[in-house]
């Protein structure tokens, strides 16, 4: 990730700009003036959060506010993830008021417009958890992107095939465990038969968890696939299908082990886990 730059800001300019935030505040009569501070961050949140004056007001509240906060960045105790939100912040609300890049460039002391940009890009990838350089960036929108197109084309035969799952949960869920032959005598019982027991009805028990996460899954994934949060919805029942094979693959009392399963179910589970896979590579991005 490249060094960053923080512009010198003396403090007689900090105060110079504090200032005249203040004069355009007081010409405009803002109901919002009496909360005003003096203090550099606060003054930069008042310009952020306090925006019932025209326009023209804040679209120079920005540039002046940007040079507090470079200001800040040398002089004010604060923790550098905070000071990175406020600049996001401040940097996205210049664009949407149709300041250009250049003129924020200035206000930061950097030299481009396309350094503008690539903040702006570290960013939003930093907002939404991501990686911060500009080649993760650019990786993870094409995964993202192949995701989507994956879902365009699979999520229906997914879905469905989660339906399908769901309706053979019985054959798929180990036996419940009776009492054996000698149950009445577990005085003589090992402490190993025991702890096995428990074993069993611990593992039959994740597994019925694991189907009842998936059927909430499922239940929640929009009808209409034009809905915003049907990838998402899609997204996460993915996930939880490639859990529930996982545990069907670690409990050889369940039907993943081809005893109770017939040849249909069996090709069900394999179709299903390829599509499971398929989704987790396109998601992650690989080919």
């Amino acid at each position: 990730m490249p060094v960053r730059t923080i512009r010198a800001v003396p403090e007689s300019e900090a105060l110079r700009r504090a200032e005249a935030i203040a004069a355009r505040r007081a010409r405009c009569h803002d109901p919002d003036l009496e909360a005003l501070s003096d203090e550099p961050l606060e003054v930069v949140a008042y310009v952020l959060e306090r925006r019932r004056v025209p326009e023209a007001v804040l679209r120079c509240d920005v540039p002046d506010a940007l040079v507090l906060l470079e200001y800040a960045r040398r002089a004010v105790p604060a923790l550098p993830g905070r000071l990175d939100r406020l600049e996001y912040r401040l940097l996205s609300l210049g664009v949407e008021l149709g300041l250009s890049l250049g003129e924020l460039a200035a206000a930061l002391g950097l030299r481009s417009r396309q350094a503008v940009q690539h903040r702006l890009l570290r960013h939003a990838a930093a907002e939404r958890g991501a990686p911060r350089s500009e080649v993760a960036e650019r990786t993870a929108r094409r995964a993202e992107s192949g995701e989507r197109a994956w879902l365009e084309r699979n999520a229906p035969a997914l879905l469905e095939c989660t339906r399908s799952l769901l309706g053979h949960r019985a054959l798929l869920s180990p036996p419940a465990a009776g009492p054996g032959p000698g149950a009445g005598q577990a005085a003589g019982s090992g402490a190993g038969e025991i702890a096995g027991s428990g074993g069993g009805e611990d593992a039959a028990r994740e597994l019925a968890e694991a189907f009842d996460e998936l059927a909430e899954s499922l239940a929640r994934v929009p009808a209409d696939r034009r809905d915003p949060g049907y990838a998402t919805r899609v997204r996460h029942l993915a996930a939880r299908l490639r859990l529930l094979l996982a545990d069907l693959r670690a409990h050889p009392a369940a039907g993943h082990d081809g005893l109770r399963a017939g040849p249909a179910l069996r090709d069900l589970l394999e179709r299903t886990a390829r599509l499971a896979a398929a989704h987790q590579a396109a998601s992650s991005g690989d080919r």
